[in-house]
């Protein structure tokens, strides 16, 4: 009895629980009235509307049904919830304990209580829930006949879409030079109402429903904008050449809440889920307005001109792409509109070859595309294929300002990451120089530039209204499943599978480059640096990618265990070199014999480690060559790593004097010269008497300096100082001597005896030190 009533406790405290509605009374009603009152002007225009509205409807379908479906799985989960509760209010009254009599007198008082306040418990569950099932069908009720409505009229939005592209090549009016087919009683200016009043609908509920992620898009604007002042603000701050670092950008210092925007909005359709034309068309003339500040200190005035025209003639044709209705009475615009877009475009090339911008042959390229599908518009306007040419003057247009407006999002993008790299120096007087300002951008640059492709190519397919053609298409390529015997694949996995493995190399080089540059500012400290520690971190990506890969194809792990006992069998015959150039960089990353930096002398090799790689390393030779050594011979081979425990150098050289100078003057030339400060004094230099050469006794003079870097300039200052104290203390450098012994001078002609009376002459001879005697005495 107890726990029935704890149980019944918990029952009714479930049945009691309110169901928050506040939400769905509100929005409901506006769902219905909104498809209902875009039904009833589909149905009352039928033969006007054209077939970018259609995809505007269609999106908006897509959109209220994912919110009708997400308040019916709402209430169909607390419906159920309810249920579930009732039936365990079911089976206690099941229970023989409750057909008790209470008037029986063997029953205890304290039990007749109990079993009273459970009835009592009981019979206000079955009053709860029959109130709350009510509530709960109601809407439920509600939801399914509105989700019913939107899925019938979707399906009428589909099956007018499909005739409406099947007919996209045909011919809808008269050719250019025919009579007219067409009335002329529309008025632009009624259409253009009626459009304005169904796409503020559209947007509206599409906004209201879709607050949070507005809220997180301005969000992100204010992050962004918020980090580029504080970069702009240490850095002018802390940095003493903060005016050289902020003269290599154009945009952040000057407008960082632009900036902000340029980088967010190219993105901010992504953010929502089937988005409206005209969410997406107001978006983009956010994002050209603020491109048209940006790039005005970049471009000519001639050309930013032209930019004020194209920017005109984007936004006609973007009004153009929001009607409801056909208006074939703006054809001449359109027509209109394809020349001066060509003439303008072709007047730009010239300008844009000298205009001393970055990447001109793609902007020319894109140019050219953009004449084409004007002219391509034209053409179909001639012959009578409106709806066509529409499209076609929508999406080149379209395009052509987003390739603008993406090509400042990814100059933005480079500044930020360059004044990100330079506030995190640590010196306030370091920065990066030019070279490696140059080496940054072009590293960074590529995955941004590819970012900014997909995003155009996905805009231009939507424009030219393919995209849901070549989506659907490609996906049942990639889907389909295929068979090589008894294997069954699909493309898309594999196309997955090479994805993922892509991107794990992509992100492999990136983390490698930069803890590599990091590793060369931090040349001095060899504890600091993470040298062959990168090779690790590269396997570690390549492996994670590899197993992510796997799991993201499907690919079952007995394939992949086959896979790799073939590949045994491989390694077994022809990998050797390979496996054993992979697991010796396996070895140098764990015992760190070199690191990047290093100075290394190997094989008769010998430069600076720029790169220890999976299978082989890169040394940069003082040349400045590259040799690719694989990583095998730099353990198999006798290495000699200057830098291993520190960078200091040993000089060792062998200077040479005559014989008969003053050996005391002679050392004292040698540590006066040797007493200088780039010289270390721990430990000191030695000058050593080496030995009796034939010409010259010769001195050994070691010493050491603290960066291998400086050694040569250093043994370079020391000769010199060395030949310039010896003239002027008259030390002789000796220099080997010949004596040449002649026997007897030949005759003149007349008095020549036969040459076999002429005796032969001694060889030269060479003799030195003290043996030797002067060529030019008399005695010679």
């Amino acid at each position: 009895m107890e726990q029935y009533i704890m149980a019944t406790n918990h029952i009714n405290k479930v049945l009691d629980r309110q169901v928050d509605t506040t939400q769905i009374s509100e929005q409901l009603p506006q769902v219905e009235m909104s498809i209902e009152e875009v039904r009833g002007r589909l149905e009352r225009r039928n033969r006007d509307i054209n077939l970018r509205y259609l995809n505007a409807l269609n999106n908006f379908t897509d959109y209220q049904t994912r919110r009708i479906e997400k308040w019916k799985v709402d209430f169909d989960s607390r419906s159920a919830e309810v249920l579930n509760a009732f039936d365990s209010l079911r089976e206690i009254k099941k229970d023989k304990i409750l057909s008790l009599t209470l008037e029986d007198p063997t029953i205890l008082p304290a039990f007749q209580s109990q079993l009273k306040e459970l009835q009592t418990r009981i019979r206000t569950g079955d009053s709860l829930f029959v109130a709350r099932q009510l509530n709960l069908v109601n809407y439920q009720s509600r939801l399914s006949n509105v989700l019913i409505a939107v899925n019938d009229f979707k399906e009428e939005i589909r099956e007018r879409e499909r005739k409406m592209e099947r007919a996209l090549f045909n011919k809808e009016i008269n050719f250019i030079w025919d009579k007219s087919t067409y009335s002329r009683t529309k008025e632009l200016l009624k259409v253009v109402s009626h459009s304005v009043n169904i796409n503020r609908i559209i947007l509206k509920g599409y906004v209201e429903a879709t607050r949070p992620v507005l809220i997180w898009v301005l969000g992100l604007i204010l992050a962004f904008f918020l980090w580029f002042r504080y970069l702009l603000r240490h850095i002018k701050s802390e940095k003493e050449f903060s005016d050289i670092i902020l003269q290599r950008t154009r945009f952040i210092p000057n407008n960082p809440l632009l900036s902000a925007m340029v980088i967010v909005l190219p993105l901010a359709t992504f953010f929502y889920r089937s988005p409206p034309v005209v969410l997406v068309v107001v978006v983009l003339w956010l994002l050209m307005l603020v491109t048209t500040v940006l790039i005005r200190s970049i471009v000519k005035k001639k050309i930013y001109l032209f930019w004020w025209v194209f920017l005109v003639i984007f936004v006609i044709y973007s009004i153009s792409n929001l009607y409801i209705e056909t208006a074939y009475e703006e054809r001449w615009v359109l027509l209109f509109l394809s020349f001066v877009c060509i003439g303008l475009a072709y007047s730009i090339i010239s300008e844009i070859k000298d205009s001393g911008l970055n990447h001109t042959r793609y902007v020319i390229l894109l140019i050219q595309l953009f004449m084409i599908i004007q002219g391509l518009s034209a053409v179909a306007n001639v012959l009578g294929r409106y709806s066509l040419a529409k499209i076609l003057g929508v999406a080149a247009t379209t395009s052509l300002m987003q390739a603008v407006g993406l090509y400042v999002f990814v100059l933005v993008i480079l500044e930020a990451i360059y004044l990100q790299i330079e506030m995190g120096k640590k010196s306030t007087t370091e920065y990066t120089a030019y070279f490696d300002f140059q080496d940054i951008q072009s590293k960074v640059r590529n995955i941004f530039v590819f970012l900014a492709a997909a995003i155009w190519l996905y805009y231009l397919t939507t424009n030219l209204t393919i995209y849901d053609y070549l989506f659907e298409n490609i996906s049942a390529f990639l889907s389909k499943e295929r068979k090589i015997g008894q294997s069954t694949f699909n493309f898309g996995s594999i196309s997955t599978f090479i994805i993922i493995i892509w991107i794990s190399g992509i992100i492999s080089k990136y983390i490698s480059y930069f803890a590599e540059a990091k590793d060369q500012k931090m040349a001095a400290n060899r504890k600091q640096r993470l040298g062959s520690s990168i090779l690790l971190i590269k396997l570690a990506v390549f492996t994670l990618g590899f197993l992510l890969a796997i799991t993201a194809a499907g690919i079952p792990l007995d394939n992949v265990a086959i896979v790799l006992g073939a590949l045994s069998v491989g390694i077994g015959f022809g990998l050797q070199t390979i496996i054993n150039n992979l697991v010796s960089g396996i070895i140098l990353a764990f015992e760190r014999p070199v690191q990047i930096g290093d100075v290394i002398e190997v094989g008769g090799q010998s430069g600076v480690v720029k790169e220890v790689g999976i299978r082989a390393s890169k040394i940069q030779g003082w040349d400045g060559s590259e040799l690719i050594m694989p990583n095998g011979d730099l353990l198999s081979q006798q290495l000699i790593n200057w830098t291993l425990s520190n960078k200091r150098r040993r000089i060792e050289l062998f200077i040479g004097v005559a014989y008969g100078s003053d050996s005391d003057k002679v050392e004292g030339v040698f540590k006066k010269v040797l007493d200088r400060e780039d010289i270390l004094k721990v430990p000191g230099p030695s000058v050593f008497l080496q030995n009796f050469a034939e010409s010259a006794v010769e001195y050994r003079l070691l010493f050491w300096v603290n960066d291998i870097d400086i050694w040569v300039d250093m043994r370079n200052e020391v000769m010199k100082d060395i030949y310039k104290r010896f003239g002027e203390e008259n030390i002789e450098i000796p220099f080997p001597q010949r004596d040449l012994y002649i026997k007897s001078m030949p005759e003149s002609k007349s008095a020549q005896p036969d040459k076999k009376d002429i005796p032969p002459v001694e060889k030269e001879q060479e003799k030195g030190g003290r043996d030797s005697k002067d060529d030019t005495s008399p005695e010679n």
